[in-house]
């Protein structure tokens, strides 16, 4: 009875660490910019997101698969309407260079919005993500994508504190 006992417990522990194994996910890129930039126009504008102000993270793709890619900072929006928020997109440019943005940041996402006191004031702490689909090994290159909508003269909006991780 023991010894089945033990052939249960064996299996069910082999078959536990196999689903887990297959679970794992790496983190293939990590990058981050500390500082606060302050944007005053309604053009799209690449992020800085690396530690020296860079505005594009890189990651290899070693195998076919479906990659996460996860973005947060601090954001304000200064404006004197209640219709003003910064939009944010997720750019994969392919190692074949065809541009994609990620769902679902390619629709609108307003990132943080304005509150119509107009003080650049009344931070958040949001994040956005998007999957994309590494069809071919070699290098990935992203950027984030930022740009203030139903702008109008004086709104402003200041990123800080700012994180991206792709994840496989």
């Amino acid at each position: 009875m023991k010894t089945k006992q033990r052939l249960i417990s064996l299996t069910a522990g082999a078959l536990l660490g196999a689903a887990s194994a297959f679970s794992f996910a790496d983190v293939e890129s990590s990058v981050y910019y500390l500082n606060p930039v302050i944007y005053s126009d309604g053009a799209a504008h690449a992020l800085p997101i690396t530690s020296s102000g860079g505005t594009i993270a890189y990651v290899y793709a070693s195998n076919v698969d479906t990659r996460a890619v996860f973005f947060n900072a601090e954001c304000a929006v200064q404006s004197a309407d209640n219709f003003t928020w910064f939009d944010i997109n997720l750019e994969v440019t392919y190692p074949n260079g065809t541009v994609s943005i990620i769902a679902p940041s390619n629709s609108d996402n307003a990132f943080c919005t304005g509150h119509g006191n107009n003080i650049l004031g009344t931070w958040s702490s949001n994040e956005t993500h998007g999957t994309f689909y590494a069809s071919q090994t070699g290098w990935y290159r992203i950027r984030v994508i930022g740009q203030l909508m139903g702008y109008t003269s004086g709104e402003r909006v200041r990123m800080d504190d700012m994180s991206l991780i792709v994840m496989d």
